[in-house]
């Protein structure tokens, strides 16, 4: 088992680092001939109380987007899965922003084996001055054993109901200061006509048979024309009595924000209707009809406010676009596009709150 490169962006390094250790203790890395994998999960081993669990976050780049001289040999494939402590790397890293040169290799034993960063650096006469930085390996995984941690792949969920771009993500950490001593969880709302609605909750999820109909009475259809605090946009509700009736009403001040005119990107196809005008399933038929007749229709999710922040985290590596794709009342994910580096992602996936 063999491995060794020269890391030519270190900074990236860095800030990938810094986002996924915010997530889990432990970042799984995949080494492959073609690309790097990291992974982490905040679970098992994490302190509960800092987040809701089953929040994942991964990201998949090119190995010469990170990497030149990169060899790599192994008996599986030539592929490489690794676990170590996200706080060594980032420590390490942080070693190596301001350097000349930094070569990574895996060193030791099989039994006590380590991933070394030999960091050069370069004081203001030309001399340089090599520093080793020894992390621990805490397991190399097989190729099943790195299957088993879940730690690469994106869960198995339907076509989510909305594609938005988020605002700017400083904008929303300003957001979430606000929110700090009022609660615990945030429903986040989205709909196809540009708007995205942060609620405040207090963590409470009705029984779907105990949720009133999400058509609201006739009366306060044609009384909200105007205003988008109440009565949405046609005989849609606002996103107030949306949430007030699948999520209860908070016992705490209850904060809305509200965005509005962001993009809906045409990401997923829209169902396709049979020759004899009917749909594959049901969520088709539903999807189909909510896209041309119900756009402004918010569909909703609750997760902790401690998740949405380690989210937030990924503004470090400088994001070129950001996509929120939300599934109603289930997840919501967030696809965080990087510059420079052929549209690899760094995404984050957060079930609802008590959905795990």
């Amino acid at each position: 088992m063999r491995l060794k490169a020269t890391i030519q962006r270190n900074l990236l390094f860095f800030k990938l680092a810094q986002a996924v250790e915010k997530v889990g203790k432990s970042l799984y890395i995949k080494f492959s001939k073609d690309y790097v994998a990291f992974g982490a999960n905040h679970g098992i081993g994490d302190d509960p109380s800092e987040g809701g669990g089953g929040l994942q976050c991964w990201s998949r780049l090119p190995a010469g987007a990170l990497f030149y001289g990169y060899q790599i040999h192994s008996n599986s494939n030539d592929e490489i899965n690794i676990e170590v402590r996200a706080e060594d790397l980032l420590l390490a890293m942080r070693s190596a922003t301001n350097s000349s040169s930094v070569t990574m290799r895996m060193t030791g034993r099989t039994a006590d084996p380590y991933l070394t960063f030999v960091v050069t650096t370069e004081d203001h006469l030309g001399n340089t001055r090599p520093i080793t930085v020894d992390i621990p390996i805490l397991k190399i995984l097989t190729v099943s054993g790195a299957e088993d941690t879940h730690a690469f792949d994106e869960p198995g969920i339907d076509d989510p109901d909305v594609y938005i771009m988020p605002p700017q993500l400083d904008r929303l950490r300003n957001m979430l200061s606000s929110y700090k001593g009022l609660c615990d969880y945030v429903v986040i709302s989205a709909n196809l006509q540009g708007d995205m609605v942060f609620t405040t909750s207090n963590g409470d999820i009705l029984d779907d048979r105990d949720v009133p109909s999400l058509t609201p009475p006739q009366a306060h259809a044609s009384s909200s024309s105007s205003g988008t605090r109440r009565g949405g946009r046609g005989n849609e509700p606002s996103t107030t009595e949306h949430i007030m009736r699948r999520y209860g009403e908070s016992e705490k001040a209850q904060v809305e924000t509200r965005f509005s005119n962001l993009f809906n990107p045409p990401l997923a196809e829209s169902p396709e209707r049979n020759p004899d005008g009917t749909y594959n399933s049901k969520r088709d038929e539903l999807k189909a009809d909510r896209t041309r007749n119900r756009p402004g229709k918010f569909d909703s999710v609750m997760i902790r406010v401690s998740d949405l922040q380690r989210v937030l985290q990924s503004q470090n590596v400088r994001p070129q676009n950001v996509i929120c794709s939300l599934l109603d009342n289930q997840s919501i994910l967030f696809m965080v596009y990087m510059r420079d580096t052929d549209n690899a992602t760094l995404v984050y996936f957060i079930p609802q709150a008590g959905c795990i």
